[in-house]
């Protein structure tokens, strides 16, 4: 947790802690320091939301998989508890984005001719980026550091090399009457004393619909039926000690809010029963950095350090995604036991495969 912190306010690093240069200039005018202290945040929050997008909207695609391996809802108080995991893969275009220096008020190439650049599951680069006082003109005091590296090259080291964003599920299916079953997805509150605050719950609703309809309910092995689901997921870590740049009060939120609404069938021929799955979703992913970050501004070391400002909330990125979606799948039931593995195609395709415990 920590490391990913420290991955997100890296290029924080920008601000003016490394390989500082200047020339021979006069006093540096106020309004020449308060345009560079409101552009590097506006930068900061376009750069980070190219960067971590891919991250955001995996997560959000991820939670909302998942659901169900059958469209048979479980009689009045049979349940199952299911432990699964989803892989959402980012394509391809994703997992870099293109550095626009127009689109930045302070910021800019070394190259400009080195311009792809990779986002949180690309790879890596030696490109370097120069955060400038006052941007077009050529004797500004700057910094010049290297970007932000993706995870890609980690990736690669394990057993089974996909570029996906994870996401674990635990999830409890309970029969209440006339074929409607309530599922729930819920992880007590933690709270610990490394700063971690965590909070996890969702909630479906699958109904049998062809238990209504006058052909498909004398078909006792095939099910079709409605579902919708959200889940709510709210994690904040407060950086206290910790933080590699100066202030107080400092701590990362991040949010994810998803819903799916879908048509289910599956059909059951002795422990073994196929299922697919047709509709909508759509999600809300957000992710905050709250509290006071001193910034040094480059250009105004007179010997006793460079001179510092102070950025308040400086991060603010959000991720909206969602539409159609097709999931195919197959469960395979022995006794109590369940195993299962489906695959949804969707903007960010997704594989779920699962393990849990079904009665009735």
């Amino acid at each position: 947790m920590k490391t990913s912190i420290f991955k997100i306010i890296g290029i924080f690093l920008l601000l003016g802690v490394s390989k500082l240069a200047s020339a021979q200039i006069p006093a540096i005018p106020p309004e020449v320091v308060d345009n560079y202290v409101e552009g590097i945040t506006t930068d900061f929050n376009t750069y980070m939301g190219s960067y971590m997008s891919p991250l955001l909207k995996g997560i959000g695609h991820g939670f909302n998989s998942g659901w169900y391996n059958t469209a048979r809802p479980h009689k009045s108080f049979g349940f199952d508890l299911t432990i699964s995991a989803n892989m959402a893969y980012v394509p391809t275009a994703d997992q870099v984005f293109t550095f626009n220096p127009t689109d930045y008020t302070v910021l800019d190439l070394a190259d400009p001719t080195d311009n792809v650049l990779p986002t949180v599951m690309g790879g890596s680069t030696t490109t370097e980026v120069i955060s400038y006082l006052d941007k077009g003109n050529s004797i500004s005091p700057y910094v010049q550091v290297p970007v932000l590296d993706g995870v890609q090259d980690q990736l690669s080291q394990l057993p089974i090399e996909a570029i996906a964003v994870p996401s674990p599920i635990v999830q409890l299916g309970v029969g209440i009457f006339k074929g409607t079953e309530v599922k729930v997805r819920w992880v007590p509150t933690i709270q610990n004393d490394q700063g971690i605050d965590y909070s996890y719950f969702g909630l479906g609703v699958m109904h049998n619909v062809s238990q209504w309809l006058p052909v498909l309910k004398d078909l006792k092995f095939l099910d079709v039926s409605g579902f919708i689901g959200f889940t709510n997921i709210d994690l904040s870590y407060t950086l206290g000690a910790d933080s590699p740049i100066d202030g107080i009060n400092q701590a990362a939120n991040f949010g994810v809010n998803t819903i799916t609404y879908e048509v289910v069938g599956s059909a059951t021929v002795s422990v073994l029963t196929g299922y697919v799955g047709l509709g909508f979703d759509s999600f809300k992913t957000n992710l905050n950095m709250n509290g006071d970050y001193y910034v040094r501004i480059p250009g105004t070391d007179t010997g006793a350090g460079e001179a510092k400002q102070t950025i308040t909330d400086p991060v603010d990125l959000n991720a909206k995604d969602g539409g159609f979606r097709a999931t195919v799948g197959a469960r395979l039931k022995l006794a109590i036991l369940t195993l299962h593995a489906n695959y949804t195609l969707q903007a960010y395709n997704t594989l779920n495969v699962g393990v849990g415990f079904s009665f009735r």
